[in-house]
């Protein structure tokens, strides 16, 4: 017996949804798209008989109208409905968009009752042949397998994803690795942590590239952690300074759940003057200098790092994210307790569910193991009272 579209059972009773085309009548009575009626039958193949007329009943008006008025569905028609599905990113919706500007220049581009694995198949194809590495083709097809799983399973607009389980086989290009004590050299001998010569270029965010830089080395935080901070979140807890990295503030985000966390700042930043720094701060943004990208706030600041990386001629694959290698290397080498380093990393913590559940760790745990990270570099204190940097 056919498969229908939208019959569902709740209980022992069967139901029929309907996603409604843009211009169908009852869109006005039903905004949410979607027209959910009980059959009133608990019988299988009477409800499919009932749900085929039904609704044939309910979309008549709709299928009995021209293509010229009515179109077939293309996948821009999905790509248009999933941006208002719900708040999306717009690096998303960029990213999804160039993916579909390609499909629909290197495909057919056919109605979705028509697109065949076939289709995905020599898309997928004409991907590998470009230029681009190979994550950023299994990028595209990723986009484009969603936006039909999409169609397929929240707009029922075709009964099954032709493209499910196409893949690309992906691997790294660039494989970070943590910084050592060459390169480590090579960047703080620099006049911005010797001398307190800031950059004039505005990428640099002023202050920001001076303490930025100390803060991933020495507490292992992502980049976007540290440039979105606000001067509320650093605090004192138990009299011990410390970094709150929270999505509690306004346009702060977090990679995951467990990024939420609390890490104890370590004594050579304090030495560096780090919480006078703080203190002459009155903006609620602690970095008042720094361009911040909407959603990717440490995006333009990780790109001048890239470029003073290069010009110091630090190797490619030793970049700003490197800093929160290092960190949890030397964590481990020094034998800290992994959850304990996963709590200081936001990192989902392992173990079994007894583990992860009744071990507390308190602050002074955390502090003791941030201070065993003892890296061989030299840097001079060159900030006044006020926080402002200044020649030693």
């Amino acid at each position: 017996m056919a498969k229908i579209i939208g019959l569902f059972q709740r209980g022992r009773t069967y139901y029929l949804r309907i996603v409604l085309p843009l211009n169908h009548p009852l869109i006005a009575k039903y905004k949410s798209g979607r027209h959910v009626r009980t059959l009133g039958i608990c019988d299988y193949r009477d409800a499919v008989k009932r749900a085929t007329l039904l609704r044939a009943e309910i979309l008549c008006g709709y299928v009995a109208l021209d293509h010229k008025q009515n179109p077939p569905a293309l996948l821009r028609d999905v790509y248009e409905r999933w941006c208002k599905a719900k708040p999306r990113t717009e690096d998303s919706v960029a990213c999804c968009g160039r993916a579909l500007r390609h499909y629909e220049a290197q495909t057919p581009n056919p109605p979705l009752e028509l697109l065949t694995r076939n289709h995905g198949d020599q898309f997928r194809g004409w991907l590998l042949e470009q230029t681009t590495t190979s994550k950023t083709a299994r990028d595209r097809l990723i986009w484009i397998c969603s936006l039909l799983k999409y169609a397929c399973e929240d707009l029922e607009l075709i009964p099954k994803n032709p493209w499910q389980g196409l893949d690309i086989k992906s691997r790294p290009t660039l494989r970070r690795t943590p910084w050592d004590k060459e390169n480590l050299d090579k960047l703080l001998s620099n006049e911005i942590w010797q001398l307190g010569s800031l950059p004039k270029d505005k990428k640099a965010g002023g202050i920001a590239i001076y303490w930025i830089p100390l803060l991933a080395l020495f507490t292992g935080a992502r980049c976007a952690e540290l440039c979105q901070l606000e001067t509320k979140n650093i605090q004192v807890i138990d009299g011990i300074p410390v970094i709150v990295i929270t999505d509690g503030g306004e346009g702060q985000r977090l990679k995951t759940w467990d990024s939420e966390r609390v890490i104890p700042l370590h004594s050579r930043i304090l030495e560096l003057g780090f919480m006078d720094y703080v203190a002459s701060q009155k903006n609620p943004l602690l970095w008042n200098e720094l361009i911040r990208r909407k959603e990717r706030p440490g995006g333009i600041f990780s790109q001048y790092f890239g470029m003073l990386r290069k010009r110091l001629g630090i190797p490619p694959h030793i970049v700003l994210h490197s800093f929160r290698h290092l960190f949890r290397s030397e964590l481990v080498r020094k034998q800290i307790p992994e959850r304990t380093i996963d709590l200081l990393l936001g990192h989902q913590t392992t173990g079994s569910v007894g583990s992860q559940v009744y071990t507390h760790v308190n602050i002074n745990d955390l502090k003791w193991a941030v201070e065993q990270f003892q890296p061989d570099i030299k840097i001079h204190r060159i900030t006044g009272i006020d926080g402002k940097l200044k020649k030693p």
